[in-house]
């Protein structure tokens, strides 16, 4: 991403969804949780893939969501209480004619929504979810089979493997560790806070969005 490989991006589809996967407690209290799948994995779905492409502005979104399957007791045993969404897709339109195409799901009857996808005006890449996927995991928890970069080589498609750096360790408690340490010695926080406010910011959007039935526009002040 960084090289520039990949020329002008214009289009990112991000789909870390689970086939089987409603978690209980609070999560699925609208009362508490405000969200369900949305805010359960779509932040994270959200944070990956513009963090990828540097965090740009989101300008509007049109969002969908459901809850056919949180509500349906073949599904899910505390359906009478299941009041958040299950499912949520979304077009998201970013600063730098950029379009983020968004699902998101708890519980559906496919292995995934899609595969985490960035088009450039030179090249491609993509990530893939493994197969067969997990009823429980996604790309977002860290669950990538592999990396492709898609390009022209003497004028002809080529498709180019690219390796992956192994992460070891407790990814979430490196992430804690990484934060209390910048605390301790007063440095500054590992993310950004424009980034926290823009990543919120189209996850409400996208609440208004499905409720209202229309696109939203996004309004942030300079930060």
């Amino acid at each position: 991403m960084e090289s520039g490989e990949l020329g002008k991006i214009y289009y990112v589809q991000i789909g870390g969804s689970r086939r089987r996967g409603i978690p209980g407690s609070t999560f699925i209290d609208k009362d508490k949780a405000v969200f369900g799948a949305i805010g359960d994995l779509g932040c994270y779905s959200l944070d990956l893939s513009l963090n990828s492409i540097g965090y740009p502005k989101p300008l509007s979104v049109s969002a969908y969501t459901s809850d056919f399957f949180g509500k349906n007791p073949k599904y899910y045993p505390e359906a009478d209480r299941f009041s958040v969404d299950d499912f949520s897709a979304a077009f998201i339109r970013l600063e730098g004619d950029i379009i983020l195409d968004y699902r998101m799901a708890w519980a559906m009857h496919m292995d995934i929504c899609s595969d985490f996808i960035i088009l450039g005006t030179d090249a491609g890449l993509k990530a893939t979810a493994p197969s067969p996927n997990p009823l429980w995991g996604s790309i977002i928890s860290g669950d990538i089979a592999g990396l492709y970069l898609m390009h022209d080589q003497c004028g002809e498609p080529v498709t180019t493997p690219l390796s992956l750096e192994q992460t070891r360790g407790d990814i979430f408690f490196m992430k804690v560790r990484d934060f209390v340490d910048q605390v301790e010695k007063g440095g500054t926080a590992p993310i950004p806070t424009s980034q926290i406010i823009y990543n919120q910011a189209i996850l409400d959007a996208m609440l208004t969005s499905a409720r209202e039935k229309c696109e939203v526009k996004i309004e942030i002040p300079e930060i």
